[in-house]
């Protein structure tokens, strides 16, 4: 969503209109969940995307022709069912609704408050509201700004609010015939790598395709280099590991791969003061089985020792440091989709 933003503010900057498209409702195996943005700019060309096939082809060409007569919005229906689906090389069925709306240069102020909110890792909302008898309208929710852009009936604005705070998948609302599609724009979420030895590495490549920003830091300089880590947003070389971890929200991710138990109890310790949304440490039973018995010595409580996922990744047979890559990663998707925790 952050390049779409960008995109719809520069062109709208320079004046020009865009379409911004959305899936807003889908049934069966549909290629692409609700909530998936596309966005038409004036030259024809297209960011994102609404799940490509005959979806996104149709989406394209209906945007394209809004440009050209001035339209305001339309509600493309699409039902994909397997004869379709398998006409257009894709496996699956489904349908979908998909939403064109046109924006101008006069909506770049409600953009830019949307951009600078997410930015600002603010969770903020995007709230599409459609009625039978009104045009679909385009507002935001965020827990500093509240719901602005669009007038919803009390209770439908409670609920809104009530789910927008602590959900970061799309949903839906409906009520006396008006109907609500929430899409949190939630800033992708950092995987803060502790160590950059073999498991690290295979790591670091695994979430950076999985959408994860990656952080990687080490004590040793020829294993923490960009060289090495050309995926990750930042490489960090450490005198020591004290104090390489503070200031962490639920959108933070820590794996603890260092080379050594003293290392990973220290480590393991600061993120445990830290509010990060999930802290995962390598090793044995033995050795976590160990390093819980001294941080409980020390001040910890069950309920902090709760908090860690080790053995860390999924239980597939991981053996290589690839293998475990994927393991850990998986884990993270879970957490990250809120079906694991």
């Amino acid at each position: 969503m952050k390049d779409i933003l960008e995109s719809l503010l520069e062109t709208l900057e320079q004046g020009r209109d865009a379409v911004f498209c959305g899936i807003v409702e889908s049934s069966g195996s549909a290629p692409r969940t609700s909530g998936a943005r596309m966005l038409v700019l004036s030259d024809g060309s297209i960011r994102g995307s609404v799940g490509g096939g005959p979806v996104e082809g149709a989406s394209l060409a209906r945007a394209r022709k809004m440009l050209e007569r001035g339209e305001s919005h339309v509600l493309l229906p699409f039902d994909l069912n397997s004869h379709t689906a398998a006409q257009a090389g894709m496996v699956c069925g489904g349908a979908v609704k998909v939403l064109l709306q046109r924006v101008t240069p006069e909506r770049r102020g409600f953009f830019e408050k949307l951009k600078g909110l997410h930015d600002a890792r603010q969770r903020p909302v995007l709230v599409t509201v459609m009625g039978a008898e009104q045009a679909p309208a385009l507002a935001l929710w965020s827990e500093a700004a509240g719901q602005e852009g669009a007038e919803l009936p009390e209770g439908m604005a409670l609920e809104l609010a009530r789910k927008a705070a602590k959900t970061r998948q799309n949903f839906s609302l409906e009520s006396d015939g008006l109907r609500v599609f929430a899409e949190p724009l939630v800033a992708p979420t950092v995987l803060h790598l502790v160590g950059a030895g073999h498991v690290a590495l295979a790591t670091a490549k695994v979430a950076a395709f999985a959408g994860f920003e990656v952080v990687v830091m080490d004590d040793r300089a020829e294993f923490a280099s960009a060289e090495r880590y050309p995926e990750a947003r930042e490489v960090r070389v450490l005198e020591n590991f004290d104090q390489c971890l503070k200031d962490l929200g639920p959108d933070d991710y820590v794996v603890i791969v260092t080379r050594g138990h003293l290392h990973d109890r220290d480590v393991l310790a600061q993120a445990l003061r830290t509010e990060a949304g999930y802290v995962g440490m390598i090793g044995s039973r033995g050795k976590r089985d160990a390093v819980y018995r001294s941080l409980l010595e020390n001040g910890y409580t069950q309920a902090d020792i709760d908090r860690v996922f080790c053995p860390i990744g999924l239980a597939i047979g991981a053996d290589t440091p690839e293998e475990i890559a994927v393991s850990i990663v998986g884990e993270m998707i879970g957490v990250r989709a809120g079906v694991r925790g």
